[in-house]
């Protein structure tokens, strides 16, 4: 189900029916017809993939779809608000099973609540890109960071300018999948600061062209859970430089990457891109380690493990 018209974004495969939603505003009206699409096809899972909308939403759910929760964001970097609260306990109740993106979000989840512990389920995100096609090769010499993200707080983009104004290089910083909002703000913070060799990006198709012209990954978040764009640059041989205070992306990386300090954010992550500009052999073993880490994300394994739930 989508809320607006419009070819995907994506390739889908030929078996998948798209519902679009009404266009008429209002959260009722919104949620009754996705409970007519549910019972007039006889849906058999739905699944939701944030819990703060659960304890709205579950009540429009038929009582033959059991519902799946398939948890994108961090319960310990998500909202502090009371509804969001009741809404995960409502969730481990109401959900036949529970998705976490990594070890730590299950074992967070099992803490968090008794009754989640034997509906809680690891699934990784995959790679979905052919890494037989890709170029694997030490990237150094192309002189690159590149980060990816449209919401310049949660992505930490205002912290990763005040980093690069610190730097005297020839490396240049690409920032894509801004939407165009962000991009103004984006724009903004860049000609305040004065920020040089910096290219900005929208939304693109070809991210694959990004990663492949790049030397490093930048993950400068304030909030993430197990983004799958770390996944993807893992497969392309990109070193990372990430933040201290995010458990389910450092254990993404193991041993690809380099560790800033989130207490002293701007100045820590602009030491570790200081020290991965200066040392090539740092670089190289940051490079072999993302390459044979990357082998753990495969479509296929990701494949069998929904079956496993949904079968």
């Amino acid at each position: 189900m989508v809320h607006s018209k419009g070819d995907s974004f994506f390739p889908l495969d030929s078996r998948i029916k798209i519902d679009v939603l009404p266009a008429t505003p209002g959260y009722l009206n919104t949620n009754l017809e996705i409970y007519k699409i549910l019972k007039c096809n006889k849906i058999k899972y739905y699944i939701n993939l944030d819990s703060n909308s659960l304890i709205l939403n579950g009540f429009f759910v038929p009582r033959f779809t059991k519902i799946i929760l398939w948890e994108h964001f961090s319960i310990e970097n998500n909202f502090k608000k009371v509804l969001f609260t009741i809404s995960r306990h409502y969730s481990v109740i109401r959900c036949k099973e529970l998705v976490f993106l990594s070890k730590y979000e299950v074992m967070a989840w099992s803490k968090y609540s008794f009754f989640a512990k034997n509906k809680s389920e690891l699934i990784y995100n995959p790679l979905s890109i052919d890494t037989n096609d890709i170029d694997k090769s030490n990237k150094m010499h192309l002189k690159t960071f590149l980060a990816i993200g449209n919401i310049t707080n949660v992505k930490g983009f205002d912290i990763l300018l005040d980093a690069w104004v610190t730097l005297n290089t020839d490396w240049k910083l690409r920032i894509v999948g801004l939407n165009e909002d962000q991009m103004l703000n984006l724009k903004h913070l860049v000609n305040t600061r004065n920020v040089k060799n910096i290219e900005l990006y929208g939304k693109v198709k070809n991210i694959q062209d990004f990663y492949k012209d790049a030397s490093v990954f930048l993950l400068p978040s304030r909030k993430e859970a197990t983004p799958l764009v770390l996944i993807e640059s893992q497969a392309y041989g990109l070193p990372a430089i990430v933040f201290n205070h995010l458990p389910g992306v450092l254990e993404l990386v193991d041993d690809s990457a380099l560790i800033a300090d989130f207490d002293r954010k701007a100045e820590s992550f602009s030491n570790e891109m200081k020290l991965i500009i200066s040392d090539s052999l740092l670089y190289e073993n940051l490079h072999l380690n993302a390459l044979k880490n990357a082998d753990k994300f495969s479509l296929e394994a990701f494949k069998e493990r929904w079956l496993d739930i949904l079968i």
